[in-house]
């Protein structure tokens, strides 16, 4: 065919300068499009809005450069048909390899990304082709129009076997799902801990910790487990989400295991192998050894062993850091020591904090604060909860002064007052002109132990002037009653004579 159109320079000039913006989001479609599931649900979800736009921009650039490219180069008939159909397409083509490409663990994977990822090349190169008369004088017409538009033609059919091999792989999901729930509908509630361990593969978070549950209510979970540690096959990384109690025995099983464990992984060869291939263990281990030592079973060789035993490996992340903590002698029986899981956990050893989280269970109540009464560390323990930034433990102490039998210290003193004055000031006062009813104060302040608390101070001793006075004013803005006068009564006679 001859050539019937001569350069136009403006004509190339606006493709190539439309070509670099295209490039731009090209880029950007190719590196979102490629990492469309690595967030949370949140960010997976903007990341899928950003491939969007950026495919829509990229293909209106597209669309624009092949019509330029057919007004004012040389593109003849069947290829300008293709082109007017396949361009288009090929837009709406890729948006279904984005849906395909927001879930890259199920096949086809990313190769879905080969659509988006040619087409818009082929499509560039064929339009300067059009634009440009020594392209058209090298490459023949026929040549040019075959390999570009049926390469573009071929890469939008792509998508049907694609789309197939994602519905065949859905489908194999959806069926080891229903054998998954089938399976386990036909266990009974009270089968051997082993029968259980296959059903903790899933990512199904709500299903899983049903399924603790139900564990955690098995009377033979803690002999099944010791008999699973000395067997080599206990999951590691749930013995802290069993109900199992950190015997000594359990304690000791569990460390041979972690010891067996990290012995098998040693590597002959250093760096012979990525350290990604015992994350998992290593990240399993961690997390026993962190249960184990919190409820004061030191793993100091354990973790060491483990540590040693990943240098030999490329690579690393934070569970390396992990093991080594778990040898600072700060983190024995922390767990035990401030967060048990149940009451009979409690240890004259165990911090006021620990007592007192169970005092608010009505099973546990009078005991807990019984046994609370009888540490003989309990005033310091007060102490530190009151200098504590947490939401819970400053409070507890400062409600729950005047039945913990502690001794009015100067610390103790300094810190409750800090406290105090806190409760106190966040405490809406009302207007002069708009008067409240005591009740509502009461309402307000909840158990009302802010009141019972600087008593408690004034009584044992504490110079609490300036709370006092605070909490007079605080129910002289309420209206009075026969209940706040007998307050202000009881506080007047608190205040120290001069």
């Amino acid at each position: 065919m001859a050539d019937t159109k001569q350069l136009s320079p403006g004509a190339v000039v606006l493709a190539a300068v439309l070509s670099f913006v295209a490039l731009f989001f090209y880029a950007l479609q190719i590196v979102t499009l490629s990492d469309l599931a690595g967030s949370d649900a949140a960010g997976n979800g903007y990341a899928q809005a950003y491939a969007a736009i950026e495919i829509i921009f990229l293909w209106v650039l597209l669309c624009v450069i092949t019509l330029i490219a057919f007004f004012k180069g040389d593109m003849p008939k069947p290829a300008a048909m293709a082109a007017l159909i396949l361009v288009p397409a090929s837009g709406f083509i890729a948006f279904a390899a984005l849906e395909l490409l927001a879930r890259p663990g199920r096949p086809p994977h990313l190769w879905p990304l080969v659509i988006p990822a040619s087409i818009p090349p082929l499509v560039v190169a064929y339009c300067f082709w059009a634009l440009l008369p020594s392209l058209r004088a090298a490459i023949p017409a026929k040549l040019a129009g075959a390999v570009a538009w049926g390469a573009v033609f071929i890469l939008c059919v792509a998508i049907v076997p694609f789309d197939k091999i994602r519905n065949a792989a859905d489908e194999r999901v959806a069926l080891a799902l229903q054998k998954y729930d089938d399976d386990l509908a036909k266990l009974p509630a009270d089968a051997p801990l082993w029968d259980w361990v296959p059903f903790f593969n899933t990512r199904n978070d709500t299903k899983l910790n049903d399924i603790l549950a139900g564990i955690r209510k098995i009377d033979r979970r803690q002999s099944d487990a010791e008999l699973m540690l000395d067997r080599g096959d206990f999951p590691l990384g749930f013995i802290g989400r069993l109900g199992l109690m950190p015997t000594p025995v359990l304690c000791d099983k569990a460390r041979s295991l972690l010891r067996k464990r990290a012995a098998a992984l040693v590597l002959t060869a250093p760096d012979s192998k990525p350290y990604g291939g015992i994350a998992i263990a290593v990240e399993e281990a961690a997390t026993a050894m962190e249960w184990l030592v919190g409820y004061d079973c030191s793993c100091e060789a354990e973790s060491l062993a483990w540590g040693n035993m990943t240098k030999n490996y490329r690579g690393t992340n934070w569970d390396i850091h992990r093991l080594a903590e778990l040898r600072d002698p700060k983190q024995l029986g922390h767990i035990v020591r401030n967060y048990p899981e149940s009451f009979s956990q409690l240890t004259p050893k165990a911090h006021l904090r620990a007592w007192l989280s169970f005092e608010d269970k009505k099973e546990y109540h009078d005991r807990a604060l019984a046994g609370a009464r009888q540490l003989d560390h309990r005033t310091a323990d007060a102490v530190e909860m009151l200098k504590s930034g947490g939401e819970g433990d400053p409070w507890n102490a400062l409600r729950l002064l005047p039945v913990l039998d502690l001794e009015a210290t100067p610390a103790l003193c300094d810190f409750a007052q800090v406290k105090l004055h806190k409760e106190l000031a966040r405490i809406h006062r009302p207007k002069p002109e708009e008067p409240l009813p005591y009740r509502d104060l009461l309402l307000r302040l909840g158990t009302g132990d802010q009141f019972g608390a600087v008593i408690w101070l004034a009584s044992h001793g504490c110079d609490v002037e300036a709370g006092l006075s605070e909490a007079e004013d605080l129910i002289r803005t309420y209206q009075p009653s026969p209940a706040s006068t007998a307050l202000l009564d009881k506080l007047s006679q608190l205040h120290r004579k001069k």
